[in-house]
């Protein structure tokens, strides 16, 4: 296995993938965790996977954790280790690897990749890219970056009724070129299409049971994607009944759209308003993580220079002195985040005041961490808020999350319990160098275990071992 920097040091530089811990996770402490990627260099084989190595960035020479992963199917993987089902699992789900020395923090490290990056499915596709890269510069291919997709002609969609019906269906990898052609086809049938969808968020406000039930009737997120592309303020309302909804509708029938992009989201409906932001926030009734992210809205009112920053300031002020102190104290870590993420050093006496007065959820965020980050490059936390909160794009969004639902795919993964809270720095500080992997070990030879064999068994009836001439029944066996 060859690391991925050695050929491409520019490329690893800048997509190398790291982890940053504000609080320490278990036995695991706090810190940059970078994720190196390491590669077969055995010109035949197309086993399709990466061999991760795990640093925390103070030390990038101690490597704590060798994660293998594969992005194909369980077949593909059973195929190719000639039928070995268990194993080919283990590789997509992602597992220790069982040739390398791990440390105590191992089982940890695997978690949080489980959790933060297998699921990411532009990280998956990242890797898939940087193998194919690795791959074709081993056999004599041009080294520029493959397409992500072969082009295709898209079947064409001259109706609303054509665009519904198409986007109503459950996608799937194999098959994606309808849908981002029916989510073109929406941006040229705007105007005629944006009544229709907030019909659809309506009638799903109304009687969210159904479409919960379903479970594949993907139009309600579709719905939400083209309307906050559009950044439609006539949907302002459904959204919010939508959003309103107990956790077990709002978050199930959106999936991590929520948290992965529920500030961008909600902002884009608002036109450049907070007020509908700051009264998601104090909805009792919405779930906390659906009040998170109204909350950052007002961030990206900011970053889309929808609003002056000392408009947003003077709003996060009024938080930090209203907002009731009985409330949940992920809430109160929210303003936190906010404050760090949102570069505004002007609210930090009252963040320190919420802190001492213990309103703040420890486990969301800590005084100590609070304290740290602030030692940081503030404009750099900004930096990457802009990242993850650009305008909403459809058809962007929609492969995003498509790219990890496979047609062939029969296993149902179980989603875990989240513990971990991070941030997707997206791509590593520096490149880290260390010493190469050891080379695997050959095998031990198999020595078969000697086979048990019982004693033999003396029958009732059979003459007494010891020797006494008489039945053993009569005997010893009496």
């Amino acid at each position: 296995m060859t690391p991925f920097y050695t050929r491409y040091p520019e490329l690893a530089f800048s997509e190398t993938r790291t982890v940053r811990l504000l609080q320490a996770q278990g036995a695991l402490p706090p810190g940059e965790y970078g994720f190196i990627e390491y590669y077969c260099e055995e010109p035949d084989c197309d086993c399709r996977r990466t061999l991760l190595a795990v640093v925390e960035q103070r030390r990038p020479k101690d490597v704590l954790a060798y994660i293998n992963f594969g992005w194909e199917s369980v077949s593909f993987y059973e195929q190719w280790l000639h039928g070995d089902k268990a194993d080919a699992r283990d590789i997509v789900a992602g597992s220790l690897d069982p040739l390398q020395r791990q440390s105590r923090h191992a089982p940890a490290l695997l978690r949080l990749f489980q959790e933060l990056l297998r699921s990411d499915a532009n990280y998956v596709a990242r890797l898939a890219r940087h193998y194919a890269i690795f791959k074709g510069a081993q056999a004599g291919e041009p080294q520029n970056e493959p397409s992500a997709k072969p082009t295709q002609t898209l079947p064409e969609f001259n109706t609303v009724p054509d665009i519904l019906r198409q986007l109503s269906n459950n996608p799937d990898l194999g098959d994606f070129a309808p849908f981002e052609a029916a989510l073109k086809a929406a941006e040229q049938h705007r105007e005629e299409i944006i009544p229709e969808l907030i019909a659809v968020l309506e009638r799903v406000a109304d009687n969210p049971e159904p479409f919960w039930m379903n479970g594949s009737d993907c139009l309600p997120l579709f719905a939400i994607l083209l309307l906050a592309q559009f950044r439609e303020t006539r949907a302002r309302e459904c959204f919010w009944r939508f959003f309103s909804l107990p956790e077990k509708y709002s978050l199930d029938l959106t999936g991590d759209l929520v948290t992965e992009q529920g500030a961008a989201i909600l902002a884009s409906v608002c036109g450049g308003d907070p007020a509908p932001l700051m009264e998601l926030f104090r909805n009792p009734k919405a779930s906390i993580f659906v009040r998170e992210q109204a909350l950052y809205g007002l961030l990206v009112q900011k970053l889309w220079q929808e609003r002056p920053h000392a408009a947003v300031l003077e709003d996060l002020r009024n938080l930090f002195q209203t907002f009731p102190k009985s409330d949940d104290g992920r809430l109160w870590a929210s303003l936190i985040i906010a404050v760090l993420d949102g570069d505004l050093a002007e609210l930090v006496p009252e963040a320190r005041q919420a802190f001492d007065e213990g309103l703040v959820d420890a486990d969301s965020i800590t005084r100590k961490h609070f304290e740290q980050e602030l030692q940081e490059d503030g404009q750099r936390r900004w930096q990457i808020f802009a990242e993850r909160n650009h305008p909403i794009n459809a058809v962007d969004e929609a492969c995003s999350w498509l790219c990890w639902q496979r047609a062939d795919e029969e296993e149902d993964w179980e989603d875990e319990e989240e513990e971990w809270a991070a941030e997707d720095l997206g791509g590593a500080d520096e490149v880290f160098s260390h010493p190469p992997l050891p080379q695997y070990p050959p095998p031990s030879p198999y020595a078969p275990p000697a086979p048990y064999i019982a004693p033999a068994k003396v029958g009732r009836n059979d003459p007494c071992p010891c020797g006494s001439g008489r039945k053993y029944k009569k005997c010893c066996g009496a």
